[in-house]
């Protein structure tokens, strides 16, 4: 009899709690306590909402999430954050990191898994775990999936009224995305000749 297929969760399908949105948005600034909601759309449609407290003080560092799951179950809980000394530049030699409630794994994005009704690591529910697409890719088609990671790529960072260049120069993340297209141009080839192979 053959095997069933199962298909794995893919971080791509969940709602994601991201540290770099939070810094980005200036909602971890030291000494501060802010309270503010979340919200997820896809096409324009919202798919989830939270309360997110944030609170980064000497003697208290950590998020507080609110929300109802289905309409039903409600949740309510913390999520400790953690500073780790770091010799990256910028932020006095620490980095940030949010503790998993479930596994009490480190983690810059936590994960609510369709079934859980928790945030945590994508690692936090053992052989159930979330997986990135790339690791789902067959092997013969490996390389295809950063080609068309391009795109993506483009749509998250680009954002309205973003600088491209600064004194004349691409800035940072213009020029990681430049770099990426060169990837893929040079790629593009040996795509096509696995293509027609297959």
């Amino acid at each position: 009899m053959p095997r069933r297929p199962n298909f794995p969760t893919t971080t791509d399908e969940t709602q994601r709690l991201e540290l770099a949105y939070l810094l980005r948005s200036g909602l971890l600034r030291p000494g501060t306590s802010t309270a503010t909601t979340l919200t997820w759309s896809s096409r324009g449609q919202v798919t989830g909402r939270i309360g997110l407290e944030v609170h980064n003080h000497n003697n208290g560092r950590y998020l507080r999430l609110h929300y109802t799951v289905n309409g039903a179950t409600s949740y309510d809980y913390r999520v400790e954050l953690e500073s780790v000394a770091s010799n990256l530049p910028g932020n006095g030699g620490q980095r940030l990191y949010m503790v998993c409630p479930v596994s009490g794994r480190r983690a810059t994005v936590l994960y609510l898994r369709a079934g859980t009704g928790t945030f945590a690591h994508r690692l936090a529910y053992g052989p159930e775990r979330l997986y990135y697409d790339s690791q789902l890719e067959p092997k013969r088609f490996r390389g295809m999936g950063k080609y068309f990671a391009v795109d993506r790529e483009w749509e998250k960072e680009y954002r309205k009224g973003r600088k491209t260049h600064y004194r004349g120069r691409p800035t940072r993340w213009y020029a990681r995305l430049l770099r990426l297209e060169v990837q893929a141009d040079a790629a593009a080839p040996q795509l096509l000749q696995l293509l027609e192979r297959y």
